[in-house]
């Protein structure tokens, strides 16, 4: 049975927050570290963390954890040029597990919940879903999508690839964590109101 890889897309340059949100700490915790922990606990196969213009500083907030980092060149030109980056890392996986990095409440259960469901059902898509959105990580089969990756354009990512196969798609319930993500300083101030310590990079 081959290995069921994981990529995480953190290379975003935090435009709309002005800082790196990436490297900010949740109860002492950085959001990328918080991102990535629950892939690698899963023991699913390799962990590959894309980045971008914050390279240095998210692999700082990796430190001691068993990922491989790729440098996305092309980040400008949207989500589309970050999967592309780590096909090369995934294309003797049998799935991949795409997640987004500034999703940091994500739990090891619902990974191991979408695997059991891809087992079970034979569906080559597993989307999280809550209150009907459709939330991260996606788990999807690699062979059938790899060219479809490789031709996608923009900042779309793979919803055009899930939009494009419906019938393969199964969605399963999950918390609020699969939708959560921090873009604005609401982002951040809901945090904070939820009883978190948050705190910015001091570097």
């Amino acid at each position: 049975m081959r290995e069921i890889c994981s990529v995480v897309l953190a290379a975003g340059s935090s435009r709309r927050l002005g800082f790196n949100k990436l490297t900010l700490k949740i109860d002492s915790e950085a959001v990328i570290r918080m991102s990535v922990v629950p892939f690698i606990e899963a023991e699913l196969g390799d962990v590959v963390v894309v980045t971008g213009p914050h390279m240095s500083e998210i692999t700082g907030e990796l430190h001691g954890l068993s990922v491989t980092v790729v440098h996305n060149e092309d980040h400008r030109s949207g989500m589309s040029s970050s999967i592309k980056a780590a096909l090369s890392c995934i294309r003797s996986a049998e799935a991949v597990f795409f997640h987004l990095g500034d999703k940091p409440f994500i739990k090891k259960g619902l990974l191991k919940d979408m695997v059991e469901a891809y087992r079970r059902t034979g569906k080559p898509i597993i989307v999280p879903v809550c209150n009907g959105k459709k939330g991260h990580p996606v788990l999807m089969s690699v062979a059938p999508y790899i060219e479809e990756m490789k031709s996608l354009e923009g900042d779309k990512g793979l919803r055009e690839v899930i939009e494009k196969h419906k019938e393969d798609v199964l969605c399963i319930e999950a918390d609020d964590g699969v939708l959560f993500d921090i873009d604005t300083d609401d982002d951040v101030r809901d945090l904070k109101r939820k009883g978190y310590s948050v705190e910015k990079d001091r570097g």
